[in-house]
C-alpha cells in the first residue's frame, strides 16, 4: 500500500509524521514524499515587479524544499517499506491529484495548516479540493503541539450501503484495527428528511422514525458483524438521531475521538457533488483526523 504525503516549507515534517505514524501504521506501506511549486509564472512576474528580491530567491525555495524533504525521507527511513520523493510545479490540488493516480497511492495524506479557525471554516482550497477530487483514501491530519499518544479512539459512521461496508473493511487493512487496542465505535444516525417532516402528520413521521430505528439497530449490527470477522474485538455501537454529519462529530467530540473514519463515493461527477452532504461537512468541522474512504473497486457487499 503506497502513501502520498504532500509537504511545505511552512509545517515541520517531523511533527507531521511523528503524528501520523501513531494513526496510520506505516510497517507495511511505502511512502511518496511530494513538494509542489505553485504556478511560478505569476509569482515571478509580481515578485519582479516588487523589486529588493535576490536573483537567486527561486533556487533557494528550491533548495529549502528538497532539505525539508530529505529531513522527512530520515525521519521516515525504518518505519515504512521504503520512502521516495518528487518536487513537482503547477496548481497544488491538480498537481497532487495527478501524482496521487499517477503513483497509485491509495492514500493521500492532507495537513490543512495551523490556521484551525480559518481552516475549519474553509477546509484549505487544497484540501477541499483533493478531498473531493483526488483518488483512493483522503486522509485528514491535525496535527498540534501536544505530545502525540497512539491512536485510542476511532469512530465509524455507517449507513448500510455498500461504501459505508466498503470503508469498514479498508479501514481495518489501511489502520491495522484488528491488531490495535484502539476502541472502535460505530455510529449511525436516523434523520427523516425536513420535507417529509414539513409536510406529513405527526404519527406518519412517527411510524417512519421507528422504522429507520429498527433499520439503524440492523446496519449497526452489520457492520459490527463485518469488523468483528476481520479481527476487531473492541467494537461499540451508537445508534442517534439527527442530521448525519452533526452526529458523527458531536459523537467524536463527546468521547474524544482520534479518529473518524467515512465512507463516500468518489468516481462520478454527481458523486463527487454530493461529498459535500455528508463526508465534507465532517472532514471541514471534525474536532480530529478524518480519513474519508472513497469507493474504487466494486466491494462484496454481504
Amino acid at each position: 500500500m503506497k502513501i502520498l504525503l504532500p509537504l511545505d516549507i511552512v509545517n515541520p515534517p517531523e511533527l507531521i509524521i511523528e503524528y501520523l505514524e501513531q494513526i496510520l501504521p506505516l510497517q507495511d506501506k511505502s511512502v511518496h514524499l511530494l513538494y509542489v511549486n505553485e504556478a511560478w509564472p505569476a509569482y515571478e512576474n509580481l515578485i519582479q515587479a516588487a523589486g529588493q528580491f535576490p536573483d537567486d530567491w527561486r533556487q533557494k525555495l528550491d533548495a529549502r524544499a528538497e532539505e525539508e524533504l530529505a529531513a522527512a525521507a530520515s525521519k521516515l527511513a525504518g518505519k515504512c517499506i521504503a520512502v521516495d520523493s518528487e518536487v513537482v510545479s503547477g496548481p497544488p490540488a491538480m498537481m497532487i491529484e495527478t501524482v496521487a493516480r499517477d503513483e497509485n497511492c491509495e492514500i493521500t495524506v492532507l495537513c490543512p495548516g495551523k490556521h484551525v479557525l480559518m481552516e475549519r471554516i474553509l477546509l484549505g482550497s487544497v484540501s477541499a479540493k483533493v478531498l473531493k477530487h483526488g483518488p483512493g483514501t483522503i486522509l485528514i491530519c491535525r496535527p498540534t503541539e501536544k505530545p502525540v499518544e497512539p491512536l485510542k479512539q476511532v469512530v465509524i459512521g455507517v449507513d448500510g450501503s455498500p461504501n459505508s461496508k466498503d470503508a469498514l473493511r479498508s479501514a481495518v487493512e489501511m489502520f491495522k484495527l484488528n491488531e490495535s487496542s484502539a476502541k472502535v465505535l460505530l455510529v449511525h444516525s436516523v434523520d427523516v428528511a425536513d420535507p417529509v417532516k414539513f409536510l406529513s402528520p405527526v404519527e406518519f413521521i412517527s411510524a417512519i422514525e421507528q422504522n429507520l430505528l429498527m433499520e439503524g439497530e440492523s446496519i449497526l449490527a452489520d457492520g459490527k458483524r463485518i469488523l468483528s470477522d476481520l479481527g476487531v474485538k473492541n467494537i461499540d455501537l451508537s445508534l442517534v438521531e439527527g442530521k448525519p454529519q452533526n452526529q458523527i462529530i458531536k459523537t467524536a467530540e463527546s468521547v474524544r475521538a482520534d479518529l473518524i473514519i467515512i465512507g463516500a463515493e468518489g468516481k462520478t461527477a454527481i458523486q463527487h457533488f454530493l461529498l459535500g452532504s455528508v463526508s465534507h461537512k465532517v472532514a471541514r468541522y471534525a474536532p480530529c483526523a478524518v480519513a474519508v474512504v472513497k469507493r474504487t473497486h466494486k466491494p462484496t457487499d454481504n
